[in-house]
């Protein structure tokens, strides 16, 4: 699961909406309905306030620099959309300075390296976290609790995911590993994602492997989360294993000289990941989402990209030795991976078709 900025406008425009016009659902069960309805069409007419423009405003923004700047046709058009979500974010952020998404998207956007962005989300942590917990205690009728208990947490979730996220990548692991686990106390169900962050965090600290189930043990929780809801299950860790936790299960074994446990953890990810074997060859880096982890379909080749490319300080291991026996190459060139390929070359030429038959003309 991830945060769908798009879904989150509409559940915040439309629980503002019920508040104003004191809406009861038992009184009225297809209000919902038809405001999203509205929303779909035109979300105008559902924004009043500062706030809800602000937001509304983070949501278009992301739909640029999240989901149409990666796939831009050239580098003047990927350019013109992060101009164009920049600034939606400098509106947002005159609109509400409170909305620290905005803040920290901008911030995101506009910092030269990641220890300036670092030290930015650091600087105004604690800021998040107290108009958080300031909902709550503020909340003064049944809509605002909904909104304090749910919605109006969620800046502050992506906000220790952005910092776990960012130490990841300056190659600060128990750091990073550290706020996830915070992420995670802050948010056991974790729509943000963090423990696979802290997953790929523990592969680099070289941890026992015992240590990376017992991680998804402490966060069951977490890990019974799948794209329709909680294991039906209901076992410790309960669904299929996900890319982050596989590929840190296979740098572990890989590093240690483990061959047949990496080789046994690729094929489990194949497995789970059906038509692997193209991001597997070849592990393209995907631009973190400004917003948050882009949202995919959980189990889908799309989400194994983004593993990967979040995977990236792991697949990096030994490149620039004198054999480049790095654990990417290990991966691209691995037999599984290379009879899969294989497999879909012979799929896809039109003889292979032309002869399905075997028949004569």
């Amino acid at each position: 699961m991830a945060f769908d900025p798009v879904q989150e406008d509409c559940l915040r425009l439309i629980l503002a909406n019920m508040e104003r016009d004191g809406v009861q659902l038992l009184q009225d069960p297809l209000y919902i309905e038809r405001a999203t309805d509205v929303f779909q069409k035109d979300p105008s007419p559902l924004i009043h306030t500062d706030r809800e423009r602000s937001f509304h405003l983070v949501a278009k923004a992301t739909e640029l620099i999240d989901y149409r700047a990666p796939f831009a046709a050239t580098e003047a058009e990927a350019e013109e959309q992060a101009n164009a979500a920049e600034a939606y974010l400098r509106e947002a952020v005159e609109l509400d300075p409170r909305n620290w998404d905005a803040q920290r998207m901008l911030a995101t956007l506009q910092s030269s390296c990641d220890d300036e962005l670092i030290a930015y989300l650091l600087d105004h942590k604690q800021d998040v976290a107290s108009d958080a917990a300031g909902l709550i205690e503020q909340a003064s009728n049944p809509y605002e609790a909904e909104f304090a208990r749910d919605l109006g947490q969620r800046p502050h979730q992506r906000w220790i995911a952005a910092l776990a996220s960012r130490f990841l990548i300056a190659g600060q692991y128990r750091k990073a590993l550290s706020y996830a686990e915070e992420g995670l106390a802050v948010s056991p169900t974790d729509l943000a994602g963090v423990r696979h962050t802290g997953m790929l965090a523990m592969a680099k600290l070289e941890v026992a492997p015992e240590e990376l189930q017992r991680y998804r043990t402490r966060h069951a929780v977490a890990y019974q989360i799948t794209g329709q809801g909680p294991s039906r299950r209901g076992h410790t860790g309960g669904h299929k294993p996900d890319a982050w936790s596989l590929i840190a299960q296979m740098s572990l074994a890989y590093r240690a000289f483990d061959f047949a446990g990496a080789t046994t953890a690729l094929r489990t990810l194949m497995r789970v990941y059906p038509h692997a074997e193209m991001p597997l060859y070849f592990q393209t880096e995907f631009p973190d989402g400004a917003f948050a982890r882009v949202n995919v379909q959980p189990g889908s080749e799309d989400e194994l990209v983004i593993a990967l490319s979040e995977a990236t300080p792991l697949l990096q291991e030994g490149m620039g030795t004198p054999d480049s026996a790095s654990f990417a190459l290990w991966i691209a060139e691995h037999e599984l991976v290379q009879q899969a390929l294989g497999a879909q070359d012979a799929h896809m030429r039109p003889e292979a078709h032309g002869n399905a038959h075997g028949g004569e003309a």
